[in-house]
């Protein structure tokens, strides 16, 4: 696949939705690093449902970071939602990742 045939175009769209559950820490960055690295390399949009999931790591925050930055590149995004106050401090050296805390409105359309 070259990297013009993973570029999105503007009619056409795809969203992975994303649900990781449980406690994340350096043990499992490697899972989590390869299935965004997957999803950053075809998806347009990825969003990742934060409300089951606990970081422990900053290197679980670092794989998030940089599977947006390889997204945004591209012309896409990775959306992090339902993100509680712990959560947000551990990604809060995200620099590509968009960040929405839990209960906050997220735009559709």
């Amino acid at each position: 696949m070259t990297a013009a045939s993973t570029t999105p175009t503007a009619a056409s769209w795809l969203t992975a939705n994303v649900r990781p559950a449980g406690s994340f820490g350096r043990a499992d960055v490697g899972r989590l690093r390869a299935l965004l690295e997957a999803l950053s390399a075809c998806a347009s949009l990825v969003v990742l449902d934060l409300q089951a999931m606990t970081l422990r790591s900053a290197s679980a925050a670092e794989a998030i970071d940089d599977a947006a930055a390889e997204l945004e590149r591209r012309g896409g995004c990775l959306l992090c939602i339902n993100a509680d106050d712990d959560t947000l401090m551990r990604l809060g050296g995200c620099t590509h990742a968009v960040l929405v805390a839990r209960d906050e409105p997220v735009a559709i359309g």
